[in-house]
């Protein structure tokens, strides 16, 4: 059991490396709008590569011989990134601070709206995670690659294959909380024009991608 998890572990330290559109996206959604939204963010993330993975598991083959049938599918998720970091270029946003509430003071409806306001907010942000990583056929594909080392390389036995892969996902979330963390120390020491320049050439990165999907053969 130690070892595998330990090998968990050691493969979500090389995943957390592996620098994808989310990656930018994370560092973007930190620096500017600060550490909660882009951990929404990032839940969202996990979640879908949770879906991703319970998929690759019990579909693989299923899974490829789709996406070898429907090459539109790159096409699409190429569009989606093109289109993200077409945004990302032309949003000029300043830095923005949220006011903490404390609900036991709330006196006004306003205040109770603020709230609310936030709450969706954040849950938009997961939403955001979850599609920005599943619009990606990539992803799927590489966690279709993970069963198979797991099962076929490492010879973990099936019934213990959740264990490696919670540690691989614990791991990467884990990494990414310390990316965020990092990442946020510099909101307050950038000026609206640097954090404009920063949502530029994240645009241009996820514009980038797009190029490579739509040109890379996903399976």
């Amino acid at each position: 059991m130690a070892s595998i998890l330990l090998n968990g572990v050691l493969f979500g330290v090389l995943l957390s490396f592996l620098i994808g559109p989310v990656f930018f996206v994370l560092l973007e959604t930190s620096i500017k709008k600060g550490i909660k939204e882009a951990l929404f963010i990032d839940l969202g993330v996990l979640l879908s590569d949770v879906l991703y993975l319970i998929a690759a598991y019990f579909f693989a083959q299923k899974i490829l011989e789709s996406l070898n049938e429907n090459s539109y599918i790159k096409y699409i998720a190429a569009a989606v990134f093109i289109f993200m970091g077409i945004l990302s270029i032309l949003k000029k946003q300043a830095p923005q601070t949220i006011k903490k509430v404390n609900i036991d003071t709330l006196e006004t409806p306003a205040e109770m709206d603020k709230i609310i306001f936030q709450k969706k907010t954040y849950l938009t942000s997961v939403l955001k995670g979850i599609g920005l990583n599943a619009i990606n056929p990539g992803v799927l594909v590489y966690w279709i690659a993970a069963c198979t080392t797991a099962t076929e390389e490492l010879h973990i036995p099936k019934d213990l294959l959740i264990f490696y892969f919670i540690a691989t996902l614990g791991t990467m979330f884990g990494i990414d909380i310390l990316k965020i963390y990092y990442a946020s120390k510099l909101k307050n020491k950038l000026t609206p024009k640097a954090l404009n320049n920063i949502g530029i050439g994240v645009g241009f990165i996820l514009i980038t991608f797009g190029i490579i999907i739509a040109f890379k053969d996903i399976s």
